[in-house]
């Protein structure tokens, strides 16, 4: 399976709820420190995951920005055009001349 560009695998770690009160420091400190991930198994499939607030606001962002179909076309283009090194840098001035002219 081919992985998406710039997508970075975080690390899982399953703990249940009894263990999870007993770390919950050593949880919260590893998650934020580590950018892992926990899932807190609870009965009856009620589990709850942990990430960072940076990891949380970045997929939130995320979920936004693939909110309107302008933006997924313009992603899935820059996407495309970085595969196939079609690609052109620009300095910062010459990004606000082409934004002027739009």
């Amino acid at each position: 399976m081919e992985k998406a560009i710039g997508v970075i695998e975080m690390a899982t770690t399953v703990i249940n709820i009894t263990d999870a009160r007993k770390n919950l420091k050593k949880i919260t400190d590893d998650v934020v420190t580590n950018n892992t991930t926990v899932i807190i198994t609870k009965p009856h499939a009620k589990n709850v995951v942990v990430i960072s607030e940076a990891e949380y606001r970045a997929t939130q962002e995320t979920l936004h920005l693939l909110d309107s179909k302008e933006n997924q076309y313009a992603l899935d283009k820059s996407l495309s055009q970085l595969k196939t090194k079609n690609v052109q840098a620009l300095s910062a001035e010459e990004w606000r001349k082409l934004n002027e002219k739009d």
